[in-house]
């Protein structure tokens, strides 16, 4: 290969797989059809292999095209942090920050953190995406996060991600107020009960797998799975389940008064990390909102 992709083949290249054809790439581009197409055989000349496959069922990345589409997007994502970068240093912009969280985080500090965060940065772009890890790796991974606060499992692969304690935070099971096992002091006592439980098997959740893996077994109610904490705790109201929840998330959503946490101390603690590149080094503004970040996890009271 005697030369490089031009970064306009790239974004064209990188629109048709977000469009899934060539004909929304141009419509989302404004450009007509003929020249997309146009740009993608130029970009496969370039690299001299075939990149899609167009048929009457749509179109298909080859295994070369998904290949070099992995690439593009790390390229393309740090091609524009390094942009955001130089037009912070410039003052013409205060940047962007994409940050991966849990619900407890969403529910605890980020709401004065954010405020305090704009104060200094009052134009900047700031994204919070709340999902448990499992889905919050892949879009690290990708560039589209700046970093991502959750629970991570020891033998988890994270060579190429840096890994940063928080905090520690514990966790308890809950029912509603008048629940007739909102007093059990074991899980003995929870034989008939129904749960509802985060819909993933990585970091805390598989502490607990590992710790209730039996007892699970043991329920004559298989528990629910769900991602989704306003679905969980619709559960536990409405439905008489119990849930397992960080203490620290009853608070924030003023329902002190609707419920109750057993007294059962058996759950292990849930240690929080923030993960983000240790290639692709932080832009000024992930950097400040980390920085505050720290402060703020380590003055709460979990």
């Amino acid at each position: 290969m005697g030369y490089l992709p031009k970064l306009q083949q790239l974004k064209v290249f990188q629109q048709v797989i977000r469009s899934g054809s060539i004909r929304g790439a141009a419509r989302a581009l404004g450009q007509s059809q003929p020249a997309v197409s146009r740009t993608i055989r130029e970009l496969e000349q370039v690299l001299e292999t075939q990149l899609i496959i167009r048929s009457s069922q749509g179109m298909t990345l080859t295994e070369t095209g998904r290949a070099f589409a992995l690439r593009m997007q790390l390229i393309l994502e740090e091609l524009q942090r390094a942009t955001d970068e130089i037009q912070q240093l410039n003052q013409h912009s205060q940047g962007s920050v994409a940050v991966g969280c849990s619900s407890l985080l969403a529910l605890t500090v980020l709401p004065e953190l954010v405020e305090e965060f704009k104060q200094p940065f009052p134009q900047a772009n700031l994204l919070i995406r709340e999902a448990q890890m499992s889905t919050l790796l892949p879009a690290l991974r990708e560039g589209r996060l700046d970093f991502a606060v959750g629970t991570v499992s020891p033998e988890l692969p994270l060579e190429d991600l840096v890994r940063e304690p928080l905090f520690n935070a514990p966790f308890c099971i809950i029912a509603r107020q008048g629940h007739p096992l909102a007093q059990a002091k074991s899980l003995d006592e929870l034989r008939e009960a129904k749960l509802v439980l985060p819909e993933t098997d990585m970091g805390y959740y598989q502490q607990l797998q590992s710790v209730l893996g039996t007892f699970y077994q043991q329920l004559p109610h298989t528990p629910i799975r769900s991602d989704s904490v306003a679905y969980g705790l619709s559960m536990v109201l409405e439905a008489g389940y119990l849930t397992i929840v960080a203490r620290a998330m009853a608070t924030p959503l003023y329902l002190q008064h609707k419920l109750v946490a057993l007294p059962i101390d058996c759950l292990p603690q849930a240690q929080y990390c923030v993960l983000y590149s240790q290639k692709s080094p932080l832009t000024i503004t992930a950097r400040r909102f980390l920085d505050l970040l720290r402060t703020y996890c380590q003055r709460y009271r979990w």
